[in-house]
């Protein structure tokens, strides 16, 4: 019988990330003031309602944890289970095998299916050393914590592009749980954050080239409870956490994934992180490992439905897009948390959330995406000062008047140009043209358009900072039109944006000549 497991997976394929001595600092801007944008419907999520929002943990002290994660207590941390999506079968324990599945042999990523060149049976390989040589290997590292019970455990995380430059993306049970008999979740605490591990170096030096950041606070979407049966495997199992500051910044020390909000989709991904299976190597949380994969959207994995207020007709009952799936990696234990980025751009599109057991077969993994619901909400309240979701439209055509050429109908060509200002990238980005009477819309190009006479609905692939994407269209004007036709251009973006005045822009064409 197939068993779902958690863990949190972040898409760390093309590495799209800001180099330590290049990245720009981001504008500063004044917090987000509540109700300055549209309010989001609530959330219900298992059966209890949630609104758009994010909890935080008490405040910590990151000297306490630095001083406390000695190496010795780094080699005896466990890394943290893969929760289950479903409560466990009578017989067995919670996140492990029972029985003869205790013994199987953990391989389960037919041959056939392993992207990564290398890889071994789970689609693993090992990350070329040392670990400071590369982005993506710097960028991401091993995350020790004192969990809910009391227990030194370990998960995977990395940087991520903040106004704040002191944050890491984890898994939302790499930072909060509920004790066995309880159903009160408690924080884990005293979080210490080693980029570039190497569990193998013989030196703290080479062990921990960047050394140890102590955390100060942790926040996950309030959406999150911790509790089994489902919430593990939620759309809202991801976690921001903040580390100390030192004489230089995390992400001045070792760069940043530039976040791309979304809600999952078709990306080839490369995951980074530290699997933890004691005793077997190079599965025992001190070998940085890697895994390629093409996703897919996870909907259909929730058990029970996720429901908006604005869920339409034709959509009720499903769950609002927040996760992705792999079949070409089997992530185990301590990669949650791990980051997901997409090859070729290195935009990190989810973190390591859920998976199928050790020795399970057809083993598959499941990421948290960075959705607007679960990362918009925490990353408003941790990063305040952040410029995030900040698209903006801006239409140009013909300066001087349109020629007839003794035709009935002249035609104009438009552009509206998208951008994005600010500290992450959105994929799916939802642009509308629209024409009044008298005029028509054709040969819409530059992204995936449907076009119904004055209307054209496209979805723009991706939009990131510094890289505006142009719309371009033929607009077709009739004699019998306005004199000076009104072309809208409307982009979508999320509560995150800071002001939604550009994401509409209007263009008047100019007077046609008689």
């Amino acid at each position: 019988m197939q068993r779902t497991l958690v863990t949190t997976l972040a898409a760390l394929a093309g590495l799209a990330f800001v180099p330590p001595a290049t990245a720009d600092r981001p504008p500063a801007s004044p917090p987000v003031k509540a109700g300055a944008a549209d309010p989001e419907p609530a959330v219900r999520v298992l059966g209890r309602d949630r609104s758009w929002g994010a909890e935080s943990s008490p405040l910590m002290r990151p000297g306490r944890a630095v001083r406390y994660w000695t190496p010795g207590k780094q080699a005896k941390a466990s890394p943290v289970d893969l929760p289950r999506s479903a409560p466990a079968p009578h017989g067995r324990s919670h996140g492990r095998p029972h029985g003869s599945a205790r013994t199987a042999r953990p391989h389960s990523v037919p041959t056939a299916k392993r992207l990564t060149p290398g890889g071994d049976d789970n689609g693993y390989a090992r990350v070329a050393r040392p670990y400071t040589a590369a982005a993506h290997s710097r960028i991401t590292g091993r995350l020790f914590f004192v969990n809910a019970f009391g227990q030194g455990d370990s998960c995977s995380a990395s940087v991520v592009r903040s106004a704040a430059r002191l944050l890491i993306v984890t898994a939302a049970h790499c930072v909060y749980g509920v004790p066995p008999g309880s159903v009160i979740g408690r924080w884990h605490s005293n979080f210490a954050f080693v980029p570039a591990y190497d569990g193998r170096a013989e030196s703290v030096r080479r062990r921990e080239p960047y050394g140890r950041w102590g955390g100060r606070r942790a926040w996950k979407p309030d959406g999150y409870t911790g509790l089994s049966g489902g919430d593990w495997n939620s759309v809202y199992d991801i976690a921001l956490i903040e580390v100390g500051k030192r004489k230089r910044t995390l992400q001045d020390a070792v760069g940043a994934f530039t976040p791309m909000l979304n809600r999952g989709g078709r990306h080839t991904i490369t995951t980074t992180g530290y699997p933890g299976l004691l005793g077997r190597q190079p599965y025992d949380g001190r070998d940085q490992l890697m895994c390629i994969g093409r996703t897919r959207r996870a909907d259909g994995l929730t058990r029970a439905p996720v429901i908006t207020a604005s869920t339409t007709a034709s959509t009720a009952g499903a769950p609002p897009a927040g996760r992705m799936v792999t079949d070409n990696c089997h992530l185990h234990k301590g990669h949650s948390g791990g980051p997901w980025i997409v090859r070729g751009t290195g935009d990190l599109v989810g973190v390591l959330s859920a998976g199928k057991e050790d020795g399970e077969s057809e083993g598959n993994s499941v990421a948290t995406t960075l959705n607007p619901e679960g990362y918009g909400a925490i990353v408003q309240q941790a990063d305040p000062r952040g410029v995030y979701d900040a698209l903006s439209v801006r239409t140009s055509g013909p300066s001087r008047r349109l020629r007839s050429g003794g035709s009935a109908t002249v035609t104009a060509t438009v552009t509206a140009t998208v951008t994005m200002r600010g500290l992450l990238a959105a994929a799916q980005v939802p642009l509308t043209l629209t024409v009044p009477p008298g005029t028509r819309l054709a040969d819409v190009s530059g992204a995936r358009c449907s076009t119904a006479g004055r209307r054209a609905d496209c979805t723009i692939g991706a939009v990131r900072p510094g890289s505006p994407v142009r719309i371009t269209a033929r607009v077709e004007v009739d004699a019998g039109a306005d004199r000076r036709p009104a072309i809208v251009a409307r982009v979508t973006s999320s509560r995150l944006d800071p002001t939604r005045r550009d994401n509409t822009s209007v263009l008047r064409l100019p007077a046609r000549r008689s």
